[in-house]
């Protein structure tokens, strides 16, 4: 006791930390709170204008709660059945390339890791100076040109496939794990395979989802490379190309003539037509946006985990 006491009198006061300081406690809650409302409030704002009334929408009043109930533009929407197939397409993308990936992930980290690999040195080398330097798009469109995948699925699932980050996360997480669990598994008869399936893959559950979550993410919010490489499959578009088209190129509004002599009604339909075209935009970064937001706090608690990984050296 008196030996901290005698410490405390060599510390000034004014560098002393206080615990509990109601101050300290007012800026940083105060902080967080901003921050909070900076992040939620893009996506308060589209979810009121794509529920709000049509012309309420299209006039730009809406700020931040919905004027109004309307959906006007969600009917509108899933009743085109357009956006059904879009969406239906993203899922099929994204599930289809996300279990490849981490298959693909699993098997190349695990070879990776094992230290009695021929030539691992050159393979880890191999894979990851593409990581760095990359070829362009050019040579991209040229690779996927001559091995005859232009304008076929193969174009865009084989590429997802691969993530050398992934393996490179994947191959450390396996280093990882003491190496006594693979050799009691030899030991009791298990060989490499076994070993994978049985131990190393129900240990790499953090990885595995943050990895996935990935690969999910980049291939649902995607719409480039289908731009690109299979512009004629046009019934294989996925959601977030459906999103550009009309934020980006499509005419939402539609056009009026008005003339002296049009029945007024008339032109209130008009109007109000237009009005739900110009919402249909909020409503589709809504839809595009929900089934992300909803897998998210499932996988959250491996992706604090799992995030950390790449800075964890050998």
């Amino acid at each position: 006791m008196v030996k901290e006491n005698s410490i405390r009198a060599y510390i000034p006061k004014k560098n002393r930390i206080k615990t509990g300081s109601l101050t300290a406690d007012i800026v940083i809650y105060g902080i967080i709170l901003i921050s909070a409302l900076i992040t939620v409030y893009p996506f308060v704002y589209i979810l009121s204008n794509a529920i709000s009334e049509p012309i309420e929408a299209a006039a730009g009043t809406v700020w931040l709660l919905p004027k109004g109930f309307s959906l006007q533009s969600f009917s509108r929407v899933f009743a085109s059945g357009l956006i059904v197939r879009s969406f239906a397409n993203s899922v099929f993308f994204t599930a289809t390339v996300t279990i490849l990936s981490g298959i693909n992930t699993m098997l190349a980290g695990y070879a990776l890791s094992k230290k009695g690999l021929v030539f691992r040195k050159f393979f880890i080398v191999y894979i990851i100076v593409p990581m760095f330097f990359s070829g362009g798009l050019i040579p991209y469109f040229l690779i996927i040109t001559q091995l005859k995948l232009y304008n076929t699925l193969w174009a865009i699932i084989l590429p997802g496939i691969c993530s050398i980050w992934n393996i490179i996360l994947a191959r450390t997480f396996i280093r990882g794990i003491p190496d006594s669990l693979t050799e009691a598994a030899i030991i009791d008869g298990a060989n490499e395979i076994q070993t994978l399936f049985l131990v190393i893959i129900p240990l790499c559950k953090p990885i595995i989802a943050v990895t996935s979550l990935y690969v999910a993410l980049g291939m649902w919010n995607s719409w480039f490379n289908f731009m690109l490489f299979i512009p004629r499959l046009a019934d294989w578009h996925p959601l977030q190309l459906f999103l550009a088209k009309t934020l980006i190129w499509g005419d939402i509004a539609s056009t009026l003539q008005i003339g002296e002599t049009v029945d007024p009604e008339i032109i209130k339909n008009k109007l109000l037509l237009t009005s739900v075209a110009a919402q249909t935009k909020y409503t589709v970064i809504v839809i595009a946006s929900v089934p992300i937001i909803a897998v998210y706090p499932f996988i959250q608690k491996y992706f604090v985990q799992g995030a950390l990984i790449g800075s964890l050296k050998e």
